[in-house]
């Protein structure tokens, strides 16, 4: 009996120090399998740099641009400015005070300008001395049509060289209705267009009375390329489609009259001269400095006006008299022609047409 308590109490101490080494210290397995490939993981590859923040901003903003910008600038008709002598004063003024006046300010003036794309009540005026609407130098410079960017994404949207008239068509002001779109060259379009139409009836005669201003203003050059607007009666020439001008369809404003600058010359670029480099893109045989007869056919429908007694061939102006509907739709485009100074080459085949059908009118 003392042997079986005894084997009773040794096993109850056996099972123990069992308990005991279990949940003492642990005794160290076999080391774990390592990856899948049996090493460490390998590093990834470095990433692509970045572009430079700056690097579109550059590809203009570069002392070489700025330089060539100015340079050609200072030789344009626009920092130039015609001078003007004042018939109360006899003071030579530039044409941004001559013309600082309600009507003109919007594109003769900086301030005007930069109001009337900017959607701001245009302040009025009487012209100088005494009633500049815009004080100051108000000569068109860079900042007239340069503003700020309307986007930085110039991959998806296009360069549009901070113009502040933007990339987009322009209504014209004789015809809201119709919008020219040109890109870049909206800007030359937004000034350089009528301020007038030509006369479609006259009075109780027939007749339309003329004055010194009479015509489409100083700017048709938008139009006349475009191939509107001229006094198109019927006649024995055909007119083209709208808009089916070459140089509307396969160049434009600024391609022509902003191109590189030919060696030693003061052309393309912001002279506004259209260069030869400019025109040799097409023009392989040389740039045309007219179209074929058309001088000549300008010189007969000044003879006819001044017989009709619609031009004073001797003040180089247009008569107070009244004439026909007919002669006055004629001088019209004479003025249109004239005014343009493209020499009929912004669309030759419009100016042809106008030109003959015109002469037809006056005879």
């Amino acid at each position: 009996m003392k042997n079986l308590k005894l084997i009773g109490f040794l096993m109850i101490l056996a099972s123990s120090l069992m308990f005991i080494q279990c949940t003492s210290d642990p005794i160290m397995g076999p080391q774990g399998l390592a990856g899948v490939d049996g090493v460490n993981g390998v590093d990834g590859t470095d990433g692509t740099n970045g572009v430079d923040g700056t690097a579109s901003c550059v590809a203009c903003h570069n002392n070489l641009n700025k330089e060539h910008a100015e340079e050609s600038y200072l030789v344009s008709i626009h920092a130039k400015e015609t001078l003007h002598t004042d018939r109360g004063t006899g003071d030579i003024i530039t044409t941004s005070a001559y013309t600082n006046r309600s009507g003109c300010v919007q594109c003769h003036t900086s301030g005007g300008y930069i109001d009337s794309m900017n959607g701001v009540e245009l302040k009025g005026g009487s012209g100088y001395p005494s009633g500049l609407a815009y004080s100051g130098n108000q000569a068109i410079t860079c900042t007239t049509c340069h503003g700020t960017h309307s986007t930085f994404d110039f991959a998806n949207d296009g360069f549009d060289y901070a113009l502040r008239a933007g990339i987009m068509p322009v209504a014209l002001d004789q015809d809201p209705a119709y919008a020219m779109d040109m890109g870049s060259s909206n800007t030359c379009v937004k000034c350089h267009q009528p301020r007038g139409l030509p006369p479609t009836v006259g009075d109780a005669s027939g007749n339309v009375k003329l004055n010194g201003r009479f015509g489409p203003h100083h700017g048709p050059q938008s139009t006349l390329l475009e191939g509107i607007q001229g006094a198109m009666y019927a006649g024995s020439a055909v007119y083209p489609a709208p808009k089916s001008a070459t140089h509307r369809t396969g160049s434009s404003c600024t391609s022509c009259h902003m191109g590189q600058q030919d060696e030693g010359e003061h052309n393309g670029l912001h002279s506004w001269h259209p260069s030869e480099k400019a025109c040799l893109t097409c023009h392989t045989n040389g740039a045309p400095s007219e179209v074929s007869g058309y001088a000549a056919d300008m010189e007969t429908l000044k003879t006819l006006l001044i017989a009709k007694g619609a031009f004073d061939g001797t003040a180089d102006a247009f008569t107070s008299n009244s004439v026909p509907l007919k002669v006055a739709q004629a001088a019209w485009n004479f003025a249109l022609l004239r005014e343009d100074r493209s020499n009929g080459i912004h669309n030759p085949g419009y100016a042809k047409a106008l030109l003959k059908n015109s002469i037809e009118a006056a005879q």
